[in-house]
């Protein structure tokens, strides 16, 4: 019995180690190995990387998925597979390797940047996903200068022993793409022409022949961003904007914007929340009062206003020794009302360790580290480095501003500042014809970063038949410690009053000044100039006794001191806002003047509805002797033309005879006027104008023989037609209170300065 009970132990062991054994061999023999053929310049690695991830399954699927695999790898033409005793042989046949790329007819771009392009998408083996990815980007960089017509051919030259190809590309760049119209359809609130203003997509007029109207399908995208951003911040949050493209078949194209604005959102409340109490209740209440007033300025939400408060919440805890916290904006929206919170926060400090400017292939770098406000070392926080991110966009020199943080530990940070600059030159010209001015010629240049430094240059010609004129400014940031500008100016001047006031007179002057933004509203600027004047009399006659003992060169310096505030819309057609002007300029007395001090307030007020739109302009102006003298001509108020319709220029106030005219010390104009469109065409609108002006000019030390010191008034009616050659105006004015020795225009034309 023991015998038999051993025997089956044994027997059991037996049976066991065969099971064991077998199923060993099983499960090794499942291993899978991989012999490649036929791959010259694919290494076996990288093929067997590419199958790592795929699962092994011994059958005629896992087969499938391997060429699978390899065809979508874009590195072969073809792929076979066999296998034999848990091996895969592949072998494979790879695309010819691209050994050099040749370009004929390609002007525009360069062949080292065709170059570039090939490099960037990786074009190393011949295939036609390849090739057409390198046409379809370099059309791409074609578009972005305009050329949306460039056509592409291409053949190959193959070198079967070595499997690799030569490929020659043919370009048909075509011609510049323009820009023939933009029409800008269901804005009723916002005027096309105050729309086409902020974009950038433009088209050419004989009043502005030199703007660039190339069609650029990316500026278009771009353009539907700025349309909805600037409607966003006049409160229309639901505001659609789609843009539409008629190619035609001059290789013109006319931009179609549709604009759905939807409804207007008010700002409701505004609302301090010092959630970890790091603020105490006089700043809590100082916060609060700046938000209220937000509230009673504009009741219209807008994104700049509340981010623009945020900056002044940050400045107000900042300036009370409170660095290191953040704030949060929250809205909450019911109905058409806007709920804003603000939650202050405490943070743990951030300290710059570098901070490295990328981008700026032109600009140098101190133009844009003297907007940092900080250093290496200091301690950043976030609401400061959007305060730097809005300084750097304002100077109007880079197309997106970036700012990242790189960590290097808890409390450390590096700073990069991206920067993509856009082009900051121009030249402009235009033409203005007009009975008053007669024909005029304007040209300028204009470049807001000369040589890389931030520096702006403007160069002015402005010429007609009775004035020319030369002007030269430079403008530069006056040091790093504040945002002041400095100015350099030379201004020279012709101007012929011989048949107002019997002279000639020719200015020279160059000054310094120095100016900077309150916000974003206000500036104000000092300057200070050396004036050298040149009066020659034609008529010694008439023309007056302060002109006539000022003959010859006289020299003088002038201080001046203006203030600007503005909140009028863009564009050509003024349709709403304020403009309020202070400007106070004091002539020191020298050896051939007597100096004098002249303050002008000009404030204008324009609102509208619907198509309907009102504005009230108003002047008052006064200048006294320093000396008791009398006032040269050139320097007193002239009252008539555009300030006084129905009156010619020099034509209404004291005069000694009609080639004398004389002017006074002192001036108060009022005009009242109302416009209304009359065309549904808002590519070109036509307005009819109605207005209604008054004005005052009197005293004089000297009595002129013509000096009734009365008001004068008139009424009229005109036509304003927005052109495609600019801007055009005809008036018919109606004196309704004169003097018998005023002289009269009761009809005036202007092409190019309507205003």
């Amino acid at each position: 019995m023991k015998r038999l009970r051993k025997s089956y132990r044994a027997l059991k062991t037996l049976i066991f180690s065969i099971i064991f054994i077998l199923f060993s061999i099983s499960v090794f023999s499942n291993e899978i190995y991989y012999e490649i053929n036929g791959n010259q310049y694919t290494d076996n690695e990288v093929i067997i990387s590419l199958l790592k991830d795929l699962p092994k399954n011994l059958n005629e699927d896992y087969s499938n998925e391997i060429i699978k695999t390899l065809n979508d790898s874009n590195l072969f033409s073809d792929v076979s597979i066999k296998f034999k005793d848990n091996t895969y042989t592949i072998n494979v046949i790879e695309f010819p390797r691209i050994n050099k790329l040749f370009f004929k007819n390609n002007e525009r771009i360069k062949d080292e940047d065709l170059e570039i392009i090939a490099s960037e998408i990786n074009l190393n083996n011949y295939t036609e996903n390849s090739i057409e990815l390198f046409i379809s980007e370099t059309k791409k960089v074609y578009e972005s200068y305009g050329f949306n017509n460039v056509k592409i051919e291409y053949r190959d030259k193959l070198y079967k022993e070595t499997n690799t190809v030569d490929i020659y590309f043919n370009f048909d760049e075509g011609s510049l793409t323009k820009i023939n119209k933009i029409i800008i359809s269901g804005n009723d609130y916002i005027l096309s022409d105050e729309i086409k203003e902020i974009i950038k997509s433009k088209t050419k007029s004989i009043s502005n022949i030199f703007a660039n109207n190339n069609f650029k399908p990316s500026i278009v995208e771009r353009d539907v961003f700025i349309i909805s951003n600037f409607y966003k911040n006049n409160g229309f949050l639901d505001i659609k904007v789609q843009s539409k493209i008629e190619y035609l078949e001059s290789n013109k194209v006319n931009i179609y914007f549709d604009v759905i604005e939807g409804d207007i959102y008010e700002l409701s409340s505004i609302i301090i929340d010092d959630e970890d109490k790091i603020l105490n209740n006089n700043i809590l209440e100082l916060l609060q009062n700046r938000s209220n007033a937000i509230l009673i300025e504009d009741v219209n939400f807008s994104i700049d206003k509340i981010n623009e408060l945020k900056n002044d919440i940050s400045k107000i805890i900042i300036e009370n020794d409170i660095r290191f916290f953040e704030i949060k904006s929250l809205d909450k929206v019911e109905g058409n009302k806007v709920d804003i919170i603000f939650k202050i926060l405490n943070i743990t400090p951030k300290y710059t360790n570098q901070i490295n400017i990328v981008g700026n292939y032109r600009t140098f770098d101190y133009v844009i580290r003297r907007e940092l406000e900080i250093v290496e070392g200091d301690a950043i926080y976030q609401n400061q480095l959007e305060d730097i991110r809005d300084k750097l966009i304002s100077l109007d020199l880079f197309e997106t501003v970036k700012i990242k943080e790189e960590i290097i530990d808890n409390n450390t940070v590096d700073l990069i500042i991206e920067v993509e600059e856009k082009q900051t030159g121009s030249f402009n010209a235009g033409v203005s014809v007009g009975t008053l001015d007669g024909f005029a010629i304007v040209t300028g240049l204009r470049e807001r970063n000369f040589y890389g430094t931030g520096r702006s240059l403007d160069v002015l010609v402005n010429t007609s038949e009775d004035k020319n004129q030369f002007k030269l400014t430079t403008t530069d940031r006056l040091s790093y410690e504040n945002d002041a500008d400095i100015s350099y100016n030379i201004n020279y001047r012709q101007e012929d009053f011989s048949n107002a006031s019997s002279y000639k007179l020719d200015t020279f002057t160059s000054g310094i000044g120095i100016g900077y933004k309150i916000n974003k509203q206000i500036y104000h600027n000092v300057d200070l100039e050396y004036v050298l004047k040149d009066y020659k009399i034609t008529n010694s006659s008439t023309v007056s006794n302060s002109i006539l003992q000022s003959s010859g060169a006289n020299m003088s310096y002038l201080l001046k001191n203006n203030i600007r505030y503005s909140t009028v819309n863009r564009g050509f057609i003024p349709q709403k806002g304020n403009y309020i002007n202070f400007n106070n300029t004091i002539e020191t007395p020298t050896s051939s003047s007597n100096g004098y001090v002249r303050n002008i307030i000009t404030i204008k007020n324009y609102f509208s509805k619907n198509s309907n739109i009102f504005s009230v302009q108003t002047k008052f102006g006064n200048i006294f002797s320093l000396n008791n003298n009398d006032i040269l001509t050139d320097d007193k108020f002239a009252l008539g033309g555009r300030w006084l319709r129905g009156f010619d220029s020099y034509g209404a106030g004291p005069r000694n005879s009609r080639t004398s005219y004389v002017g006074g010390n002192n001036i108060a104009v009022t005009k009242f006027d109302y416009s209304y469109e009359i065309t549904n065409q808002t590519n070109f609108p036509i307005y009819f104008n109605i207005f209604n002006d008054y004005g005052l000019i009197w005293d004089n030390k000297t009595k002129p023989t013509n000096s009734n010191n009365s008001l004068r008034a008139s009424a009229g009616f005109g036509i304003k037609y927005y052109s495609p050659i600019g801007p055009i105006g005809f008036t018919w004015g109606f004196p309704l209170i004169d003097e018998d020795y005023d002289i009269k225009r009761m009809f005036l034309f202007s092409v190019g300065n309507i205003d």
